[in-house]
C-alpha cells in the first residue's frame, strides 16, 4: 500500500476501503499485467502497451489518466471498441474463462508544477528534473482488484533512468536508451513509475539490493543510505521476519514528497541531504515494507500500521537514546492530543489515512502509545512474539485489528479484548485525579493511603506510582478498572511525595497544570480567529499563506484594526512592529523576554485571560516571514520557536512547574 508520510493524498482511490482477502504468496492474481512503456520525462510523452489476462468475469472495467488516449484495443487477438466515458472504461467479456486483452496508450504527462507549500501533489508529473507516476494516476489500465501481478519494461532516453515499485529484473544501458524490467508475482498494489536524471549506486545486504537514484548534487550521499538502508533491514529483518521483497530503493524527487511504496521510498531531493532524514525518516520507510506492504491495510476495520510503524521505528530510535528523550515523545504524543479539539477526535478503527494533522494526533501518535501501553501489558518477550507471529500469519495478506489482536492473544496465551476494544473503539482518553492522600508512620515503616479517580467512561488502567523516599525512589502499580479505587502503598523509608503516572506511561488526558500551549492547541482549534498585521500587500499575503498553512481547517480571519479580540484561540501573525502594536492594542502580552530581540522571527504561545490559547509569528520582515513557509508548520507541537532565516535556531516547550497528579508531604 502506498503511504503518504509528508504529501497530499494522490487520488482517492489510494485510500479506498477494500475487504480481507487470502492472496497469500503462491495465489494466482485475479488480473496480471504485461507492460512495455515508453517514456521521456523531459516532454511528458508516454507510450503504452498493456497486454492483460484476466479470468473469472464477465467483464473487464478499468480506469486510465484522461490525459490518455486509446489507440487500439484488442480481446483474444481480434480487435474490440472499449465502452465508456471520463476514464472509466468497460469490455465485456464472452465468458469467465481466460481471456486476454492488450491496450495501447499514448498521452503526455501533465507538467511537474511549480513548487510551493501549498500546492498539492499531482497523482501523475513529468519534467526534465525527472516524472513521477503513481500506481492510481491511470498511466495503465488500473482495475479495482485487491490486489495484481505485472511485468513492466520501461524505455527512458539516456541520461534518465526507470525505476518501479516491482523487482528490478533486468536493467540495459545504452548509447541512447536505457531499458528496465520489473515485476511482481506476488500479490502487488498498481505499479508506481520513476524517472530521472539519475546516478545510481547499489550494494547488497544479506540477498537484498539496495539502490540510491540520486540526483547529481546528492551523489555523494549515496553511501550513508546504501548502508544505513542496510543497517535498519538488518534490524527489523530479526525482530519480526525476513524482509518480503527483493529491492529496497531511495529515490530523488523533484516534488517536495516523502512517499513510501512497495520496495522503496520516494523522497524531495531537498530533504535527503537533512540529518533526520536517514535517521528515524529512513527507519520509517524500511519497516513499512513490512507493516503496510508486507502486510497490508484492512482500511475497513481502521490503520494500525502507522502507528505500529510510528512505534517500532521514531519511537524506538528514541528509546534507544534514552529514558529522557523517550519520556519527552511520549509527553509530546499526549500535549498534541490535549490540544485536538473534542468534534475532530475519533475512534482509532475510524482512521484509515493522514488527510490532516488531527489525522496524526490520532492514527500515528495514539495508536503508537497503543502499542506502548501493550508492549508494558505484555511484557518485551512477549510483546515480541506476538508482532512476529502476526507476521507470520499475515504476509501479503490484508489484515486488521482482529487479526493483530489474535496475534498477541495466541503470544499472551490469554484474552486480550477489554484492553483492545477500550482503547480502539472508544473515542477520547481517561482522566485521572488524585484523591485523598494520607501518611501513617507505624513501627519504622510508612503507609501511604491514597485514592486515585478517573471520570467516566471507566477504564481498565495499570497506574504507575512514584515515590519518592530518603532512601530513594520507590515504583508500584495501582490497577483501576471502575471509577475510583483507594490502596496503601509502604515504604520502609521516609516518603517526600508520591506521584501517578510521571514518566507518560498511560495515554491520558494531561491536566491543566501537565500541559503547557503548544502550536496545535490554536491551529487544530475549529473556531480560531487569525488577524494578520503587516506593513506591505506582499507580507500581508505571505501572512495569510503561511497562515492557512499553519491551521488545520480554513482560516478565519479578523481585521487587522481590531481593537479587541473574541474569547477565542488567537493567531497573530505579521510583521514585529505591527504585531506588537496590535498586541498591545488588544491588551494581549507582548513577545516573552527570553524571546525578545532574538533571530529574525519568534513564534510563541500563551494563554489568554479567558484561557483560550494564544499563537504569535512575529517577523522582522516580509522576507523573514516567507522564510517561515516550508519550516513552521513542521513544529506544531512546539510552544515557542527562534527563526534565523529558514532555521529554527531554539525550540522548546514551555516548562511545567507542578503536576495535579503529585502530592508532597509536610516534612
Amino acid at each position: 500500500m502506498t503511504r503518504f508520510c509528508c504529501a497530499a493524498a494522490l487520488v482517492a482511490a489510494a485510500a479506498a476501503v477494500v475487504a480481507p482477502c487470502l492472496a497469500g504468496e503462491g495465489a494466482v492474481a485475479p488480473v496480471e499485467h504485461a507492460i512495455e512503456a515508453q517514456l521521456d520525462p523531459a516532454s511528458g510523452e508516454l507510450a503504452v502497451t498493456d497486454v492483460l489476462s484476466v479470468r473469472g468475469r464477465e467483464a473487464l472495467t478499468f480506469q486510465i489518466a484522461r490525459w490518455l488516449e486509446i489507440e487500439r484495443a484488442t480481446l483474444d487477438g481480434g480487435s474490440v471498441e472499449p465502452q465508456g466515458h471520463s476514464g472509466v472504461w468497460r469490455i465485456p467479456l464472452p465468458d469467465a474463462d481466460a481471456h486476454r486483452v492488450e491496450l495501447r496508450l499514448r498521452g503526455v504527462v501533465p507538467a511537474l508544477p511549480p513548487t510551493g507549500p501549498n500546492r498539492a501533489t499531482p497523482p501523475a508529473a513529468s519534467g526534465p528534473e525527472g516524472s513521477f507516476l503513481s500506481g492510481h494516476a491511470g498511466w495503465f489500465p488500473v482495475t479495482d482488484d485487491d490486489w495484481t501481478a505485472f511485468r513492466l519494461t520501461v524505455e527512458v532516453p539516456v541520461p534518465f533512468r526507470a525505476v518501479s515499485s516491482g523487482r528490478l529484473e533486468q536493467e540495459l544501458l545504452g548509447e541512447t536508451l536505457n531499458r528496465a524490467v520489473f515485476a511482481a508475482d506476488y500479490p502487488a498494489e498498481p505499479p508506481a513509475l520513476f524517472a530521472g536524471p539519475y546516478s545510481v549506486r547499489e550494494r547488497d545486504s544479506d540477498g537484498v539490493r539496495i539502490r540510491t537514484y540520486f540526483h547529481a548534487e546528492l551523489a555523494g550521499l549515496a553511501d550513508d543510505y546504501l548502508r544505513d538502508s542496510g543497517g535498519f533491514l538488518a534490524r527489523y529483518r530479526e525482530e519480526i521476519g525476513a524482509y518480503p521483497f527483493p529491492n529496497f530503493h531511495v529515490i530523488s524527487s523533484p516534488l517536495p514528497v516523502g512517499m513510501g511504496f512497495p520496495n522503496l521510498t520516494y523522497v524531495g531531493r531537498a530533504v535527503l541531504p537533512l540529518p533526520f532524514m536517514r535517521g528515524r525518516s529512513l527507519a520509517h520507510e524500511v519497516l513499512h515494507n513490512w507493516w503496510g506492504n508486507g502486510v497490508a491495510i484492512d482500511h475497513a476495520t481502521g490503520n494500525w500500521a502507522e502507528g505500529l510503524t510510528t512505534y517500532m521505528a521514531d519511537y524506538a530510535l528514541m528509546e534507544e537514546e534514552g529514558a529522557e528523550p523517550a519520556q519527552e515523545m511520549r509527553l509530546a504524543w499526549l500535549r498534541d492530543f490535549a490540544a485536538l479539539p473534542a468534534g475532530r477526535d475519533v475512534p482509532v478503527t475510524a482512521f484509515t489515512g493522514k488527510r490532516h494533522d488531527a489525522g496524526q494526533v490520532v492514527g500515528y501518535n495514539k495508536v503508537a502509545f497503543i502499542f506502548h501501553m501493550l508492549r508494558r501489558e505484555l511484557g518485551d518477550e512477549t510483546f515480541s512474539k506476538g508482532l512476529r507471529l502476526f507476521w507470520q500469519q499475515q504476509r501479503f495478506r490484508i489484515a486488521g485489528w482482529s487479526e493483530l489482536r489474535q496475534a498477541f492473544e495466541s503470544a499472551a496465551g490469554r484474552d486480550l479484548s477489554q484492553f483492545f476494544e477500550q482503547w480502539l473503539e472508544r473515542v477520547g482518553a481517561p482522566r485521572l485525579n488524585l484523591g485523598e492522600v494520607r501518611l501513617i508512620e507505624e513501627g519504622g515503616a510508612y503507609r501511604i493511603q491514597l485514592s486515585v479517580r478517573q471520570d467516566a467512561p471507566a477504564y481498565r488502567l495499570a497506574v504507575p506510582v512514584a515515590i519518592d523516599t530518603d532512601a530513594g525512589p520507590l515504583r508500584r502499580q495501582i490497577v483501576l478498572e471502575g471509577a475510583e479505587t483507594t490502596t496503601t502503598l509502604v515504604a520502609a523509608a521516609a516518603p517526600s511525595a508520591v506521584h501517578l503516572d510521571p514518566n507518560y506511561e498511560l495515554f491520558r488526558r494531561l491536566l491543566p497544570g501537565e500541559a503547557p500551549t503548544i502550536l496545535r492547541d490554536v491551529t487544530l482549534a475549529e473556531d480560531a480567529w487569525t488577524f494578520v498585521v503587516a506593513e506591505s500587500a506582499d507580507a500581508e499575503q505571505t501572512a495569510r499563506q503561511l497562515a492557512e498553512r499553519l491551521l488545520d481547517t480554513a482560516a478565519r480571519f479578523g481585521p487587522a484594526d481590531a481593537s479587541e479580540v473574541p474569547p477565542d484561540p488567537l493567531l497573530i501573525i505579521g510583521i514585529t512592529p505591527q504585531v506588537k502594536a496590535f498586541l498591545s492594542r488588544v491588551g494581549l502580552d507582548a513577545v516573552p523576554e527570553s524571546l525578545a530581540g532574538r533571530g529574525t522571527a519568534r513564534v510563541w504561545t500563551a494563554r489568554q485571560s479567558t484561557g483560550a490559547p494564544l499563537l504569535v509569528v512575529a517577523a522582522d520582515d516580509a522576507t523573514a516571514l516567507a522564510a517561515l513557509l516550508r519550516p513552521l508548520p513542521h513544529y506544531r507541537g512546539k510552544s515557542f520557536l527562534v527563526f534565523d532565516g529558514r532555521r529554527a535556531a531554539e525550540t522548546g516547550i514551555w516548562p511545567v512547574r507542578h503536576s495535579p497528579l503529585s502530592h508532597r508531604f509536610d516534612r
